[in-house]
């Protein structure tokens, strides 16, 4: 069973990332598409500098993680990925709830897991830890062999684990 599971999305705000995600063909279709329901803001600037993205209030930089995690999905999808689930962060106000849910997904054997993020949350280490679901847990970034080039260079820097 392949589970897609969208992050919460916290490292998006580091300026680092947002300049790697800029080099997805994808990510720049999903912003130009987009970048209207910004106004009097510069995508490209918020995507380049740390600056503009802290002056966007809390509700844009949230529809600015969708708009960047819809746009890796994308990618995933043309690539042939096809999700059996998909589960949000956002979807669920107790993270415990989130856990339990994973928690019966680890009973399947052919369980794989997803994310997007980039990166990972509180999430990996329960389902590293806990469940035991090691091998077949991955980020997008990392799995996607035309964007792994720069993911682990970055990771090793930042100190993520994926």
């Amino acid at each position: 069973m392949m589970v897609i599971y969208f992050t919460d999305g916290a490292l998006i705000e580091d300026v680092r990332i947002r300049r790697l995600l800029l080099r997805i063909p994808e990510v720049l279709a999903q912003l130009r598409d987009s970048s209207q329901e910004f106004v009097n803001c510069n995508l490209h600037l918020v995507m380049n500098e740390k600056s503009p993205y802290d002056i966007l209030n809390y509700h844009q930089r949230e529809y600015l993680k969708t708009i960047l995690q819809c746009a890796l999905f994308e990618r995933w999808k043309n690539q042939g990925g096809n999700p059996d689930l998909i589960l949000r962060r956002k979807d669920y106000n107790q993270i415990e709830d989130l856990k339990s849910v994973f928690q019966k997904l680890a009973t399947i054997d052919t369980l794989k897991v997803v994310t997007i993020g980039p990166g990972f949350d509180e999430v990996e280490t329960f389902l590293r830890k806990e469940l035991a679901v090691t091998q077949n847990f991955n980020d997008i970034i990392s799995v996607d062999p035309a964007l792994n080039w720069f993911w682990a260079d970055l990771k090793n820097e930042l100190q993520f684990h994926s």
